[in-house]
């Protein structure tokens, strides 16, 4: 008994220690409380739909552990998962977050979440074909726009129903630059999208063709001269 006791001591006071300093910190460590800021992912959302910008992103996860094992949730990079599975229609729908949502490791409780509901609203993903406004800038003086051609003349934008319904037209960025002469003027330029919640179906690369004329004396030129479609 006595040699097994002192066979590979040095080895059984090291497993001895190591165990004992987990002990340490992972159960004799005293609890502590505090809040996560976690964002939120949103797992088999419906085909052809979209989620609306007023749903939330985050939430805050009361927690409650060792200071270890809040550390190690921190880096962890937690997320609250809310599954959509099962949801066919759009419309506003309402989950309550509670610990099945968060991958949170053993040890650590999470107590509850602000807000603990969280609403969600879907719509319909459209596309629509509308024209594309070609936005003139600083037109030089004593000449106004004679002709105006942008190609392509129309692009299709993709986004929720809401707001693609209420799309009448994409603009051009400022086309500057413009020559004093009655040629025709080439230019480069990207349509922009004023909605953030719309987006392009294809690139928004477009060509525009200006031809100025000499303005007639008395004639005046408004700021609408310079956008046309």
């Amino acid at each position: 008994m006595k040699r097994w006791l002192l066979e590979n001591l040095g080895l059984k006071v090291f497993s001895l220690a190591a165990a004992t300093l987990l002990w340490l910190t992972f159960v004799a460590s005293p609890e502590l409380v505090t809040y996560v800021s976690t964002p939120i992912e949103y797992l088999n959302v419906p085909a052809g739909m979209e989620i609306m910008p007023e749903s939330p992103e985050r939430v805050r996860l009361e927690v409650r552990g060792t200071s270890n094992r809040i550390r190690y949730f921190v880096n962890s990079s937690p997320t609250v998962v809310l599954n959509l599975s099962g949801i066919e229609r759009p419309g506003t729908y309402s989950f309550t977050v509670t610990a099945e949502h968060v991958n949170s490791p053993p040890g650590l409780t999470i107590v509850r979440a602000v807000p603990a509901q969280v609403r969600l609203r879907l719509e319909r993903r459209l596309r629509r074909t509308v024209p594309i406004r070609a936005k003139l800038a600083n037109l030089p003086r004593g000449y106004r726009i004679a002709e105006l051609v942008v190609e392509p003349a129309s692009a299709i934008v993709v986004g929720p129903e809401s707001h693609v319904l209420t799309a009448e037209f994409v603009e051009t960025e400022a086309v500057e630059g413009l020559q004093p002469t009655e040629e025709w003027q080439h230019s480069e330029t990207q349509v922009v999208m004023n909605d953030p919640e719309l987006r392009l179906e294809k690139d928004g690369r477009v060509k525009v063709l200006v031809k100025l004329s000499a303005q007639v004396a008395g004639e005046k030129t408004d700021a609408a001269t310079a956008v046309r479609p």
